[in-house]
Formats: structure tokens, sequence, C-alpha cells
């Protein structure tokens, strides 16, 4: 039995829309505020958050396509195009924090001049754009949602140590270092958090057993159901790291009511986010 459901990806499509355009609004600013205040560091950074925002576009085109029905070709829908965006956009962030730190490590021993004043009224701006962005996502249940969140996070965070670091230079022309150790910081945590969100999404593509879904608690619940003698084959994976795909064997006693053994099959699997059910009665 299928359920049709895809008010997840709905949902994450219109988050990563409003956080697309919300990043390019303030890829323009960033830019604008570059060349204002002829600060390198701030344009730098600009190719850092328009990197960002093309991957969340194709983090949201994703989502739509994940919207899609199955047809015979994809006869269990489109919802694995989400992982398959998180896996890429996991890669591509943790990939740009490696760069970060290539461009980072060497300049501890030769710290460049910045623009502090205009580090400040950047910074400032990219506090209220990417909060506005970690908001709208905090609630995401997708794994699209979750790897572009920790990248907004990790953003905010670069910014918010840009923020502290301007007000510092401003006063203290002398600490030019402190600017690549907080890049250093912001880009090992990114490596970490993403590769966790990586880890978890290939997880779900080789097809491994839910980590919300207690076999031996579900077992038990349907071998309680009257009728039911036991389970030979029993098999679940998840789609998206939300909804899941279940097959199951059980020996049941004909003598019984077999369709309200099934209904009462399908009522259990259903608190677990199983949107696909295969039940054979034997």
């Amino acid at each position: 039995m299928r359920i049709d459901t895809h008010h997840h990806h709905k949902k994450a499509g219109e988050n990563l829309a409003f956080v697309f355009f919300i990043n390019l609004t303030f890829n323009i600013i960033v830019i604008l505020g570059g060349l204002a205040t002829n600060s390198m560091a701030i344009l730098a950074d600009c190719i850092h958050d328009l990197a960002d925002t093309i991957s969340i576009a194709f983090a949201w085109i994703l989502e739509k396509v994940s919207q899609k029905d199955s047809t015979e070709k994809y006869s269990y829908g489109y919802q694995r195009f989400s992982i398959l965006g998180a896996v890429v956009i996991s890669v591509f962030v943790i990939v740009m924090a490696f760069v970060i730190l290539q461009e980072a490590i060497p300049r501890l021993f030769s710290p460049e001049g910045v623009d502090a004043e205009g580090m400040l009224v950047i910074a400032v701006v990219g506090l209220i754009f990417k909060s506005i962005s970690v908001y709208r996502l905090h609630k995401g249940e997708t794994f699209n949602e979750k790897a572009i969140f920790l990248h907004q996070l990790g953003d905010i965070f670069e910014w918010l140590a840009i923020l502290i670091l301007s007000a510092v230079l401003i006063f203290w022309d002398g600490a030019p270092y402190l600017d690549p150790f907080v890049s250093i910081g912001i880009a090992l945590w990114l490596i970490f958090n993403l590769g966790r969100n990586l880890y978890k999404s290939l997880e779900v593509l080789l097809q491994k057993t839910p980590d919300y879904f207690d076999v031996d608690q579900f077992k038990g619940q349907i071998l309680s159901i009257d009728g039911v003698n036991g389970i030979d084959d029993f098999h679940i994976w998840s789609l998206d790291g939300i909804d899941s795909v279940m097959t199951l064997k059980v020996d049941v006693d004909f003598g019984k009511n077999v369709e309200l053994i099934k209904k009462e099959i399908y009522e259990i699997s259903h608190e677990y986010h199983i949107v696909d059910i295969t039940v054979e009665l034997g």
C-alpha cells in the first residue's frame, strides 16, 4: 500500500526558495559594499557567499524534483533526489571549507591589512540576512534543509567573528592574524558538521535501517496482533531520511480475520513514517 506524501519536500522547497533569494540579495549588497570600501576581504567573502547561493539553488531544484509523483522509470517516486542534493551540497561545502583552510593557514604567518570600518558595516548586514535564513530553516526536516541550515549557521558564526574582529581592529591594528585564525575555526566547524550530515545522507542511499526505527519494538507490536504467529521476512529502508518503505512476510492463522490483521499492521506501520508497505501473508 502506497501513501502519497510530498508535504515535507514541498515545505523544504518553499524554505530553500526563500533562503535562495535572501542570499542572492545579500550577494549584491556584499559586492557593492566591497567595492565601496575597497575591501578585498569583503570581496573575497563574496565569492564564498556566491558559492553558497549556487548550492542553495541546486538544493532547491532537487527538492522540486523530489515532489514529482512516481513513474514507470522511478516507481518509488523522486524523493531520493532530495538526498542526492544533500550529498552534493555537503561535499561542495566541505570542499569549500578546505579551500578556506588552504587560504587562511598561510595568512597566519603573513597577515594582510583589512578595512576594519567596512568590515563592521557589512558584518552587521550579514548577520541580519543570515539570521533570517537560519530562522527559516531551523525546523527543516529534510537532509537538504539540514545541510543548508548548517552552512548558513556557519556563516552566522563567520559574520559574528568578523563583527568582533572588525571592532578589535578599529582600536588595535596590530592583530591582523586574528582574521585567518577565525576563518580556520569556522572551516573546521563546517567540515565536522557537514561531514556528519554527509555520512547520514549516504546511510540513507545505502538503504540502512532508519535511525529512528526500533526493529525489535516494531516486530513486538506486530507479533502481539491476534492471529500473527511470526515474521518470516522483513526489510525497511528510507527514501529520503523521513519517509520509509517496508516489506514483510507474516505467518498468520488463516482461521482469523486476515483483513483485520493487515489493517492493524498498516496502522502500526504508519506510526513509523512508513509510506509504502508490502505485506505478504503466509
